[in-house]
């Protein structure tokens, strides 16, 4: 019998000094000794992070137990000194010693299970909840009924002592150490359950930031935390952060422009042109890796689009380089995979559909038996029109067929998703919460993240993704992953376009870093 392979981190030493270049005098530049950066921001529902798990502000004031480390670009062990496992299901987790929250009480392991229960309790609604399916306890904290939960904790999660957790999953995952390092899995202190109200009003954690003051629509602002034990690379170089509250990214960039703000991420191409020329060259912050994908998804239940030949000649009457380089100003690249080439399951060209080529698309649309009536394209918000009007052009000139663009609020396409009432086409983009080919093949699981969208399911997919979710080899998890997304690809559930580049744009004052692929303001250097 082969000895299964340890899969084990242990705690970093090193420190990181953050890089600082150029100077000038800028709206964040010293005052009274103080280094001060700002960022743009939407209005928060929470700035717990278990509650609005991909905010940037609850990013930076908590630290998980893993997080990635953004000189060495590696998942590193932060509040957790190590985390192993001997079959990737069973997990044990032992706490650095002397943390503490910023009110001075101690990290412990029940810092975090009782944070986890209550994240993974479903009618608590918070949105860190799906981060928990995969806990042993999950379905009874979670009854599909309608019925009350029959538990508050989850089985699956056993306090050892103060620095000890022991964590079981329902099933395999090699990738559990950088699961970890979600804001879903944060720790909450006492106060948080004892006075939720207070909590709401006045958050406190264990990162590198603590928080100050919210005018409501206005800022929010936070401070250094002094007490962070955390090295420098999980840090950032400024006092105070101010993220300003804006309602569009336009009104964001006239502030910059005006010497107002020092950072914007995910900026759309036309204004990466226009910073150039407005403030130079050197305000663009280039992405070092592609974390995200734009796709067209098609609903299994749309009876009229289940035709993989009708969804190849879509594709394939689609010219990605030629809107890539045009209307995005080579901002993108032209998506041939259904993950992207930055990870270790990538394939070149394993979407032969992606390659534009109208004539073979008009035979495929015949082979399929010619397409009536009207393709819907459904997508959220205002941000993409401009593209989802040059991919419906494309579609209506190469193939002859109408197009109809239905954009709408964010919120009424989750609700059409969620609900089962999409009536064509979904345009979208995904992104990874950590590195893996999981993340964005799970989308094509049965009823895995992300598969509200089409409701895809093939059992030699679903087993061929358990299979790589459960190895801790990873050459040969790469090779199962790439296995289940051919097999995803026969049925073309999904039409990869573009990776976007999704750079940043910063004042001189500002030094930005990324954390695999993921713009994170708290980590930005001072450079003034």
């Amino acid at each position: 019998m082969l000895k299964k392979k340890m899969l084990a981190v242990a705690a970093a030493t090193a420190a990181f000094a953050l890089v600082a270049s150029g100077c000038s005098s800028a709206p964040s530049a010293e005052a009274n000794g103080e280094k001060t950066l700002s960022f743009n921001t939407g209005e928060p529902k929470s700035l717990v992070a278990s509650k609005d798990a991909g905010s940037q502000l609850a990013m930076a004031m908590c630290a998980n137990l893993m997080e990635v480390n953004v000189e060495t670009q590696k998942y590193e062990p932060l509040a957790a000194k190590s985390v192993t496992s001997d079959d990737a299901k069973t997990w044990k987790i032992a706490l650095q010693d002397g943390w503490t929250f910023q009110d001075g009480t101690p990290v412990t392991a029940n810092s975090f299970a009782d944070a986890w229960n209550k994240t993974a309790t479903g009618t608590n609604a918070w949105q860190g909840n799906a981060y928990f399916t995969t806990f042993e306890g999950y379905k009874e904290l979670n009854p599909t009924d309608g019925s009350k939960p029959s538990t508050d904790k989850l089985s699956g999660v056993k306090v050892i002592d103060d620095k000890n957790l022991e964590v079981t999953l329902t099933a395999a995952n090699a990738d559990f150490p950088m699961v970890l390092s979600s804001n879903a899995l944060c720790p909450l202190p006492a106060v948080a359950f004892s006075d939720p109200e207070g909590y709401e009003a006045n958050p406190i954690s264990n990162g590198p930031y603590k928080f100050v003051s919210w005018n409501h629509n206005v800022d929010i602002v936070l401070e250094k935390w002094d007490g962070f034990k955390g090295a420098q690379g999980f840090s950032g170089g400024a006092d105070k952060l101010v993220g300003k509250i804006y309602t569009a990214v336009d009104a964001a960039y006239t502030d910059m422009v005006a010497g107002n703000l020092d950072m914007i991420r995910a900026v759309p191409a036309p204004m990466i042109t226009k910073a150039k020329k407005d403030l130079g060259e050197e305000s663009v912050y280039p992405m070092s890796i592609g974390s995200a994908q734009q796709t067209l998804q098609f609903p299994e239940y749309v009876e009229e689009l289940k035709n993989p030949d009708l969804r190849s000649a879509i594709s394939m009457s689609i010219d990605r380089e030629s809107i890539a380089a045009s209307l995005l100003e080579g901002n993108a690249t032209a998506s041939d995979a259904l993950v992207p080439p930055s990870l270790a399951s990538y394939k070149k060209d394993s979407c032969e559909a992606c390659t534009f080529d109208p004539v073979k698309a008009k035979a495929l649309l015949e082979k399929a038996g010619g397409f009536d009536g009207t393709l819907n394209i459904e997508f959220g918000g205002t941000t993409y029109t401009q593209l989802v009007q040059a991919i419906a052009k494309q579609i209506e000139d190469n193939l002859g067929i109408k197009v109809q663009m239905k954009p709408m609020l964010g919120t009424e396409l989750e609700a059409k998703r969620n609900n089962k009432e999409l009536e064509g086409a979904v345009f979208g983009g995904w992104g990874w919460a950590y590195k893996s080919p999981d993340q964005f093949l799970s989308q094509y699981e049965t009823g895995g993240d992300g598969n509200a969208t089409t409701g895809y399911s093939n059992p030699a997919v679903d087993k061929l993704i358990k299979q790589a979710r459960g190895t801790m080899d990873e050459a040969k998890a790469a090779t199962l992953y790439a296995a289940a997304e051919a097999e995803i690809m026969k049925d073309m559930p999904s039409l990869p376009l573009f990776i976007p580049a999704d750079p940043g744009i910063h004042s001189k004052c500002a030094v930005m870093n990324d954390s695999q692929g993921d713009l994170q303001y708290y980590r930005a250097g001072y450079a003034c």
